[in-house]
C-alpha cells in the first residue's frame, strides 16, 4: 500500500479542510473494516477447549468493538460538520462560529484531554491480549 501523501493544514482554507475531512473520513472506513475482520478471525478462530479461552476471545471481541465504534462516532462527525457547512452554502467559518460562538466549549476541553491521556498508548497496547 502506498505511503500517504503528508497533508498541509491551513486555516480557513475549504481545501484543506475537505482533505482533512476525507482522510479522516477514510482511515475511520477502515479501521471498521480492520476490526470487522479481526472480529471475523476471533469468531472462526481454533475452538476453545476451556473457559479461559472463551474469555480472553470475548475480550478482544469487547475491544475491537470499541474500536469499532469509536471509527463509527468520527465518521457521524465528519458527516455532522458536513451538514452544518452545506447549511450555511458552503461558508466554513460561518457554520464553525454558530456551532461553538466562536468560544471554545468544554467539550473541546474534554476531547483535548482524551487526546492527551491516550497519547502515550501505542496500538500494540490496544490489541494486547493479557
Amino acid at each position: 500500500m502506498p505511503r500517504k501523501k503528508k497533508q498541509s493544514i491551513k486555516v480557513n482554507n475549504s481545501t484543506s479542510l475537505e482533505s482533512l475531512m476525507q482522510e479522516t473520513y477514510n482511515d475511520a472506513c477502515g479501521q471498521i473494516l480492520d476490526a470487522q475482520k479481526t472480529i471475523n478471525e476471533l469468531t472462526n478462530a481454533a475452538d476453545p477447549e476451556d473457559v479461559s479461552e472463551y474469555a480472553l476471545i470475548a475480550k478482544e471481541r469487547t475491544n475491537t468493538l470499541k474500536i469499532k465504534d469509536s471509527a463509527i462516532k468520527i465518521k457521524l462527525e465528519v458527516a455532522k460538520l458536513q451538514n452544518d457547512i452545506l447549511k450555511h452554502n458552503g461558508n466554513i467559518e460561518e457554520a464553525v462560529t454558530q456551532n461553538t460562538g466562536g468560544q471554545a466549549t468544554p467539550d473541546d476541553f474534554d476531547k483535548i484531554r482524551e487526546i492527551m491521556e491516550n497519547k502515550g498508548k501505542t496500538d500494540e497496547d490496544e490489541y494486547k491480549v493479557d
